[in-house]
């Protein structure tokens, strides 16, 4: 049995389709990582986790950084074990039931069917989620390989009647409980018999529904089986009734339309690991090096950290790293219009005045379109991939103007 305490989700700013198409579609700088950092920042503001599960069919890397960014980017120390699990719905609700306090799960899409991401604490005095049954069986409908070849036999009956059906029949579960959460199919494929009548529908399936669709049914207040339904698997597990308090932050702003960008033919930066490496640390965990003072070098944060001289000409090393605010207002700005390779233009960079900091630091903006970023315009900083070099996602940090801090707008 495990206790939720907090709940983060974090949908992208954007939208893209028309009518009933209409969806929401990530930026050109996120991907799985930069949404799982900002629904697990959400679920686990005082980044005291213990312990990191995240699970996603889109890792950036395969082989690579994924752990570090993410414990860099959450401010955990670089020791947290991080657990990565290639999954959907079931293996989410799988990890969650099965957590030990002080766990954050982190569910993260990335794909054409669904993207956003959604973080649960677990700790004590929360509200219990316990397994109950669970069920995997083979039904490829959809197969992608690790070449990226997909396969796709779209059958909905199949799904409905062997995917879904089939395997709850095998599941056991008595008639008469009530549902408190479907991911993966309509909640009415998971009736006969069992009370669907409030129950939190996320017909997706996908690594966020199962932690989103538990957010909502604390909202309404409601209890009972939580299904979580990827083509013929199935885990089930029981939502007690809402008594304890949870909390739920909502990184979700209203959309606005994707704008069309374009990218430059040609070869963009290449990498330098060394360079990556040195600056990896300050730039992911958004921190300034702070001197002790002495003669011909004060304690003002120095972002990028760098080393100092002495009035004796002594080469100082010994600084501290020190976090930077997450919040500021713009400065000055600039917007380029002429197509760079590697870089989605236009774009605007902007001069951000950090809050109670004498530190200013040159950032792209995010979650607005080019050239609409203001002088004075208050914002936040976010986790984004600033460039993709030589073939390697480079992290780091835009300015979302807009909101006064994670989530919340102006």
């Amino acid at each position: 049995m495990t206790e939720v305490v907090s709940i983060g989700t974090y949908l992208p700013p954007w939208i893209s389709g028309g009518g009933k198409k209409q969806r929401r579609v990530k930026g050109p700088d996120e991907d799985a990582l930069t949404m799982a950092v900002a629904a697990g920042r959400a679920a686990d503001p005082q980044a005291a986790a213990q312990r990191v599960v995240f699970v996603t069919r889109n890792f950036p890397l395969v082989e690579g950084g994924n752990a570090a960014v993410l414990l860099a980017a959450l401010g955990l120390p670089a020791d947290t074990p991080v657990t990565e699990v290639l999954g959907g719905a079931p293996a989410v609700l799988d990890q969650l039931v099965a957590a030990a306090p002080g766990t954050l799960v982190i569910g993260a899409d990335d794909n054409d069917q669904a993207v956003g991401a959604a973080a649960a604490l677990t700790g004590a005095g929360g509200l219990p989620i316990g397994a109950v049954a669970r069920q995997s069986r083979s039904l490829p409908l959809v197969a992608r390989r690790d070449d990226g070849s997909r396969h796709d036999y779209p059958d909905p009956r199949l799904q409905r009647e062997v995917g879904v059906g089939a395997t709850l029949a095998r599941l056991g579960l008595n008639g008469g409980a009530k549902v408190a959460a479907v991911v993966g199919a309509p909640a009415k494929q998971v009736g006969k018999g069992r009370d669907t009548s409030s129950a939190v529908e996320e017909p997706v399936s996908s690594a966020a529904g199962p932690i989103r669709a538990l957010a909502q049914a604390i909202e309404h207040r409601v209890s009972g089986l939580v299904f979580a339904i990827e083509q013929a698997t199935v885990s089930v597990a029981a939502l007690a009734e809402p008594t304890a308090a949870v909390r739920i932050a909502r990184d979700e702003v209203s959309p606005r339309d994707l704008p069309a960008v374009q990218i430059a033919p040609g070869n963009g930066i290449p990498i330098s690991m060394p360079a990556y490496s040195r600056a990896f640390e300050s730039k992911i965990r958004w921190e300034a090096a702070v001197f002790d003072e002495r003669p011909g070098i004060d304690s003002a944060p120095q972002f990028p950290p760098r080393t100092r001289v002495s009035d004796t000409g002594e080469l100082a090393r010994d600084y501290r790293l020190e976090p930077l605010p997450r919040t500021g207002t713009v400065y000055t700005h600039t917007t380029i219009r002429i197509p760079v390779p590697d870089l989605p233009s236009p774009y605007t960079l902007a001069v951000v005045q950090l809050d109670d900091s004498p530190v200013r630091v040159l950032m792209k903006v995010t979650g607005v379109p080019a050239g609409e970023t203001q002088i004075g315009q208050p914002g936040t900083v976010v986790l984004r991939r600033i460039a993709e070099r030589s073939g390697v996602p480079d992290y780091g940090y835009a300015f979302w103007p807009g909101r006064t801090q994670e989530g919340v707008p102006a």
